[in-house]
């Protein structure tokens, strides 16, 4: 079965009679689920099920439930979501390359997709197509609830399967698609049919195109295809190959320049020095091009020189509407060269990762307004008089505290140089600060960052001691000079009186096994040169460093997750900065997205009888 097709165009219909939806940047893909198999169809009919193992384990968990409306078949796109309306298609793409097992495994493990179903083609043996597409919408949701798969997107949610919610009136999610940097949006016409492999007015796209700059240095004859690029440091780098969005005459124009003015090398093929800046309309960026690009305008004015890397990934990654920023040029971070707009950067790659640490945790942050090296730093844990509507607050005993759940809100601190970003160990509950810990931190705090090898050392051996339990941890640089152990634990399960058993517990245990190299002892004088086990910050009103966060030092280190395996004598906390950790969550992923999967099997109470047990 062939998929029904999208008409691209440059405006919304508007109006009665359409719904609205979030189109999602992926691949799009045909799930056919029935009792003896479940197969994922690319639009050329390819199968993609081996490549996705993680949407089809999840499916088949789900099967009981599912099963008195089997055969399913939905309509959706394979995703790999950063927030609720933006997905990765780099990853997407890398995925369905992929060949071995163990790449695949690894690959489904650190960069987990979803399929988010936008239609419901047959359930229960029922051929839907000639349904309307409000029909179809109606039924798909209830399958899915009844499936136990949600009927709307969360990035959050852990769920292989998803719905993509439709509406009613376009500015809702209008202008949620550009603060989440979206793809585009999808018009369907009320009362419309399924029609396959059909290209039809009644479904329309329309792309949230990005305007960046490049230099065009090339010309290919044979294909009239010209080339971009920007200055990445002393080089010039390709970044699109273009061909599309020219007028005639700007086609002529260009052409006539790049022949009379180009060196020819090899027959057929000019190039000139770097003098031609112009937008370029695309809708992001894969493998280092641009995707989709169409020539916009020429920028007459623009100097070949300050189309820059980072100019380029600033057009990629637009600030959203209404988070102002000043002084973009401002330097935070003096020894690694990084601006205020830099660091901007930096959390807007790192939010999908980030944010869910923050969200509703009244967060405490250090500002630095004149940088890293700045004397004059301070906490704020109140928020100001004045918060942007798009901020939220909650009261707290002694004033309202600042939560930063949006990518807007975590922007305009950094904008207020937030450099560091501290937050409690549990989440609010029905609006109040919870008595139950959403995870166990340990903190390892080696004298000095020559002594980090203490802190390894001690996380291998608490490592011991926790899978003798049957705990699962997480590890990552404090951002400073020692490292930070995580249990995650069910919610609103345990308190903190029930977690300082354990805690206490194990880090005596680890100071017993090698008294002349860890300590508990508070007092920085009397640890004589040895690796202190904080357990006792561990406490309701207590708060440590947010994984992702930086930290006000001008090397632009970032508290960073690690996997276990990393954790050798080669190990230096300063080599995650800023660029280093980017680059990371690009190329291996995040650590601690496992963590909520082990949240919900963690054995912690069965450890509390134990060390009841052992300790009474």
């Amino acid at each position: 079965m062939k998929p029904m097709k999208l008409t691209p165009a440059e405006t919304l219909p508007e109006g009665p009679g359409w719904l609205y939806e979030i189109k999602y940047d992926g691949f799009r893909c045909l799930l056919d689920w029935r009792e003896d198999g479940i197969r994922l169809l690319s639009r050329n009919g390819q199968d993609l099920s081996d490549r996705f193992p993680e949407i089809i384990n999840g499916i088949k968990e789900a099967s009981s439930a599912a099963r008195p409306h089997l055969p399913i078949f939905l309509d959706g796109e394979l995703v790999f979501l950063l927030n609720d309306v933006r997905s990765d298609f780099s990853v997407v793409a890398r995925r369905s390359r992929l060949r071995t097992k163990s790449s695949i495994e690894e690959q489904s493990r650190m960069f987990p997709c979803r399929f988010a179903a936008f239609d419901l083609l047959e359930t229960g043996g029922d051929d839907l197509r000639s349904n309307t597409v409000d029909e179809r919408k109606d039924e798909l949701g209830r399958v899915l609830r009844a499936a136990g798969f949600p009927a709307g997107t969360d990035y959050r949610n852990l769920s292989p399967v998803q719905g993509v919610t439709a509406y009613s009136e376009p500015e809702p999610i209008k202008s949620r698609l550009i603060a989440g940097n979206g793809e585009g949006l999808v018009a369907k016409r009320s009362g419309s049919r399924w029609q396959e492999g059909i290209r039809s007015t009644d479904w329309i796209k329309v792309k949230n195109w990005r305007t960046v700059p490049v230099v065009l240095t090339g010309f290919e004859t044979e294909n009239t295809n010209f080339s971009g690029r920007i200055l990445d440091g002393e080089e010039w780098r390709e970044v699109v190959t273009l061909r599309h969005g020219f007028s005639d005459e700007e086609l002529k124009t260009l052409t006539a320049l790049f022949r009379a003015n180009g060196t020819e090398g090899p027959p057929g093929v000019f190039r000139l020095a770097p003098a031609i800046v112009a937008e370029v309309l695309t809708i992001g960026e894969s493998g280092g091009k641009l995707r989709e690009p169409r020539f916009s305008r020429f920028l007459l004015e623009e100097s070949p020189a300050t189309v820059t890397l980072q100019r380029y990934r600033r057009a990629l990654e637009p600030i959203p509407p209404g988070v102002a920023v000043t002084n973009p040029d401002k330097t935070l971070f003096p020894e690694a060269g990084i601006d205020k707009d830099g660091y901007l950067l930096y959390l807007q790659h790192a939010a999908p990762y980030l944010l869910p640490w923050l969200e509703d945790r009244p967060l405490t942050v250090i500002r630095y307004p004149h940088g890293s090296d700045d004397a004059e730093r301070f906490y704020q844990k109140h928020a100001p008089d004045s918060v942007p509507s798009f901020a939220q607050t909650v009261h707290g005993e002694d004033g309202e505290l600042l939560l930063c759940n949006s990518l807007e809100t975590l922007l305009w601190l950094g904008n207020q140089a937030a450099l560091e970003l501290h937050v409690p160990f549990g989440r609010l509950r029905e609006g109040k600060v919870s008595a139950f810990p959403d995870e166990i931190v340990f903190d390892l705090d080696p004298p000095d960052a020559s002594t980090f090898q203490l802190a390894v050392d001690a996380a291998h051996r608490f490592k011991e001691v926790f899978d003798g339990f049957g705990l699962e941890a997480f590890v990552k640089t404090s951002g400073g000079k020692g490292m930070q152990l995580y249990l995650p634990l069910p919610s609103s399960t345990f308190t903190y009186e029930e977690t300082r058993l354990f805690t206490s517990f194990a880090s005596n245990y680890l100071c017993e096994q090698a008294p002349d190299r860890f300590t508990t002892e508070r007092l920085k004088k009397k640890r004589g040169g040895r690796l202190y086990v904080d357990y006792v910050q561990h406490a309701m009103g207590k708060t440590i460093i947010a994984p992702y966060s930086t930290r006000g030092a001008g090397h632009a280190p970032v508290a960073t997750p690690l996997e276990w395996h990393e954790l050798t004598e080669a190990l230096r906390p300063e080599s995650f900065t800023i660029p280093a950790v980017t680059e990371r969550l690009r190329t291996k992923g995040d650590p601690f997205l496992l963590m909520e999967e082990a949240r919900l099997s963690q054995p912690f109470g069965d450890v509390l009888k134990k060390l009841k047990e052992i300790t009474s």
